[in-house]
């Protein structure tokens, strides 16, 4: 009976102080770390800072301007994917986000950092940053890498980037995505034409990587500015003597040289 009673009582002791313990978050990169904490809760409760990324731009969607051969041409309309979105700090090191996307048909699932971009948009949520401190710039790429072009866009979540969009930029299944759909008018002679201009395909992915110094306190959002010179993407351009292909090219090209952090 005395034996029974002293496992009674340890029993007891150990429900209760199992009882009195504290969850909470124990990740340092969270917003509501509690380092009293003696639970982990995990992922359950971590709260994290939102990236979010602010775009500017001057150009003047009513105004022509001229290109490499002197021809006027406007800027009707531009969207572009933005992807793989990293802040950079001094030891190397590469902070994403936190959030997950699954990919259909294939089923991976990767980090949901993709963005797709409007002329006439500029303020867009990326998502959750684990990392917090000193920074010496941004790197991302324009277009999708070779997993994220092979999704089908009707198979995506409502509303993704990835997604069926109004005035889509999903090709085919075997094309993938438009990693950026320029529309543009063009005069020629006395002629108003309307051109689109569309890169596709893996080898015109790229990557932009900008240096600037700045600092995130862990308990706020994190908002990057970003300039964009659309005009620079059309340098060295002449839309009358250049073929589609070199045009493209060139897009290509110009691609990276167009942003600055502001």
């Amino acid at each position: 009976m005395k034996n029974l009673l002293i496992t009674f009582l340890i029993l007891t002791i150990l429900l209760f102080s199992a009882c009195m313990r504290k969850e909470g978050c124990l990740n340092a990169s969270a917003t509501n770390f509690e380092p009293g904490a003696d639970k982990d809760c995990a992922a359950t409760c971590c709260e994290y800072p939102k990236l979010d990324l602010r775009f500017f731009t001057d150009i003047d969607t009513d105004s022509f301007y001229l290109d490499a051969g002197n021809s006027r041409f406007r800027v009707d309309d531009v969207r572009f994917f933005v992807s793989d979105f990293q802040l950079m700090q001094a030891d190397g090191t590469l902070v994403g986000v936190n959030d997950v996307v699954t990919l259909k048909p294939s089923g991976e699932v990767v980090e949901d950092n993709y963005l797709l971009v409007r002329l006439n948009s500029f303020s867009y949520e990326i998502g959750d940053v684990s990392g917090y401190g000193d920074f010496v710039g941004v790197q991302f790429k324009v277009g999708l890498n070779a997993a994220a072009n092979t999704a089908q866009a009707d198979l995506m979540p409502d509303g993704h980037s990835l997604g069926i969009q109004e005035d889509t930029v999903y090709v085919s299944a075997s094309e993938g995505y438009s990693f950026q759909k320029i529309d543009l008018s063009i005069i020629a002679d006395t002629d108003t034409t309307s051109q689109v201009f569309r890169v596709l395909g893996d080898d015109n992915l790229r990557t932009v990587s900008l240096i600037d110094t700045f600092s995130f306190e862990r308990s706020f959002d994190v908002e990057i500015q970003l300039d964009v010179d659309y005009l620079s993407l059309f340098d060295g351009i002449d839309f009358e003597a250049d073929s589609d292909a070199l045009i493209i090219e060139k897009i290509v090209t110009n691609t990276p040289g167009i942003f600055t952090i502001r």
